[in-house]
């Protein structure tokens, strides 16, 4: 291809757009969109199924920005990657791509190598950056597009985020170059840096539930902003364990306050606000607060005996529950059901069949099987 006579070589934690502007630079195009127009023209003529798919605008090229045409952006780029001489799948490599994981059922996942991000936590406006990553290699690092990254781990320093010449937030994307502002200032001149660290990230605060990849750790963070928005994040992280089982003593009593029916009637979910439904729907939750949250289940429906007044441990759970329970899959579930081990505790309408979302087993049977069945730490039974 003549108009692209020189190649890039990609680094390890670039985002798709610096990439593509890096492109630009050392093929003496004076900005994106005229790489673009150019690159459209050749999709055109050669592949016009998936030109169309090609965006002239660099805040929409990554692949999370398409929706029905992103099999074609994904050729689209595969094309390029030829162009220009890159491996294959670099490209596609360094995009926010898409998943099908929906964090609570409102927070799209978007996935950038092997890393889990929620795509609530994708920066759109402002874009900051670190200037002295950027004085090492000018390149944009991914996790400056994600907005609970306030600042450099490396540096220690916080991500620079207006310009200090005219205090307009930064967006590399609009002014094409990660080291200029669109005002023209040098962003690596400004001598001034405000040390800084993201809490969040530092590893020892994560003593109580082990390890954790950036993906846990991102799911623990929306996990935390779901139910503990007024406490701070050191704070529940250091002994998420408590937390959890106070918050959910707290709603299952504020729950039975107003109950009109028997508890023998109602479903756990009705008196816990889906708690256990939203757990399941976070991706990439470390099991250890999945474990916290199945031993403060457990420890209510275990609290009081079986009597002829009905308790919480005769609420009733799904088998979507069960699973967050017992740290099993939906299809152990069902095994343990068809094997007779885990019974149901009403009638199941549409000819029997056990559905994944109706609550029909009894709390209390399923917190007994989670201690002789269960995969977390209060039991040594192996499935």
């Amino acid at each position: 291809m003549s108009f692209l006579p020189n190649s890039i070589d990609l680094y390890e934690d670039e985002a798709l757009e610096s990439a593509l502007l890096r492109l630009c630079r050392v093929n003496h195009f004076e900005n994106y969109h005229d790489l673009s127009i150019e690159v459209k023209f050749w999709l055109e003529e050669h592949h016009p199924t998936v030109a169309g798919a090609f965006p002239l605008s660099l805040d929409a090229v990554n692949i999370y920005h398409a929706k029905q045409s992103s099999a074609q952006r994904v050729q689209a780029l595969q094309l390029l990657e030829q162009l220009i001489g890159l491996p294959r799948f670099s490209l596609l490599d360094i995009c926010f791509k898409h998943t099908n994981a929906v964090d609570l059922g409102q927070y799209a996942e978007v996935r950038y190598k092997q890393i889990s991000i929620p795509r609530e936590f994708l920066r759109s406006t402002i874009i900051p950056i670190c200037p002295e990553c950027l004085k090492e290699s000018e390149y944009v690092r991914f996790n400056w597009h994600i907005n609970k990254v306030e600042c450099c781990e490396k540096h220690g320093i916080k991500l620079l985020r207006n310009c200090p010449s005219c205090h307009i937030p930064l967006n590399y994307m609009i002014s094409e170059d990660p080291r200029r502002c669109i005002c023209g200032q040098n962003l690596l001149e400004n001598s001034h840096r405000e040390v800084g660290f993201d809490s969040w990230r530092d590893d020892s605060v994560y003593e109580a539930i082990g390890s954790c990849s950036l993906s846990e750790k991102l799911a623990v963070l929306v996990f935390s902003d779901k139910f503990f928005p007024m406490l701070a994040y050191e704070d529940f992280i250091v002994d998420p364990s408590r937390y959890i089982d106070e918050y959910l003593k707290g709603l299952c009593k504020q729950s039975l306050l107003i109950a009109t029916e028997k508890l023998n009637k109602l479903s756990f979910s009705q008196i816990s606000n889906d708690f256990l439904d939203d757990i399941s729907a976070i991706s990439c939750l470390p099991a250890k607060i999945k474990e916290f949250v199945a031993d403060a289940v457990i420890t209510l429906a275990t609290n009081e005996a079986r009597s002829t007044i009905a308790n919480i441990g005769d609420t009733l759970v799904s088998a979507r529950e069960v699973a967050v329970i017992t740290g099993s899959e939906l299809d152990d579930i069902y095994r343990l059901y068809e094997s007779g081990i885990l019974v149901v505790g009403k009638r199941l309408r549409n000819e029997g069949k056990l559905e994944s979302h109706n609550a029909v087993f009894r709390l209390r049977d399923v917190a007994s099987l989670a201690l002789s069945y269960s995969k977390y730490r209060f039991s040594q039974s192996a499935w």
